[in-house]
């Protein structure tokens, strides 16, 4: 199900009636599909959070200077804009992550088009499945790759809590 060009999930694999082969080409093209929804939403959303950054923030002196009903309210609301907004593109990371998904797109999109002009892997013996088999583990691999290089970047969360004399975590504040 898609609201608003995103996904609610990432593609999943569906058998066809026409085989393997096809089912393979068909997630393979919602793979594709997917990463290129996602960076264009993670494109948007740096953009608006930077947007929003810089108009906001250089509005801060405007209003300070102004006189006007409601002006301590108007300033504490556009810091408070400015702070959530810079506290989300840094969580969220949504330039490293354009700049991710998009990669993974175009290298989605180059296996897939070396797979259809039969550049990718050798035909089973039956002819079944035209590679599909050496097409699938480039996807898998490729996606693994993305995901590794994203994971990687992350802060670490410190050590996981440790069981107290054999027991469960104790993870209660004292």
């Amino acid at each position: 199900m898609r609201k608003l060009g995103l996904r609610a999930t990432a593609p999943r694999w569906r058998n066809s009636e026409e085989g393997f082969t096809a089912a393979a080409e068909r997630y393979v093209l919602d793979v594709i599909d997917f990463y290129d929804v996602r960076a264009g939403w993670h494109r948007r959303l740096y953009r608006l959070s930077g947007a929003v950054v810089i108009l906001v923030g250089a509005a801060l002196p405007v209003l300070t200077a102004l006189e006007f009903p409601g002006k301590s309210v108007a300033i504490s609301g556009a810091g408070f804009l400015v702070a959530i907004t810079t506290a989300l593109k840094t969580l969220y990371r949504w330039d490293v992550s354009w700049i991710l998904l998009r990669e993974t797109e175009i290298e989605l999109t180059r296996v897939y088009l070396a797979w259809r002009a039969g550049g990718l892997g050798t035909d089973t013996s039956d002819g079944s499945s035209r590679s599909a088999n050496a097409l699938l583990d480039a996807v898998f691999r490729i996606r693994r790759r993305e995901s590794s290089e994203f994971f990687k970047n992350l802060p670490d969360p410190g050590p996981a809590p440790q069981p107290v004399n054999g027991g469960a975590p104790n993870r209660a504040v004292r």
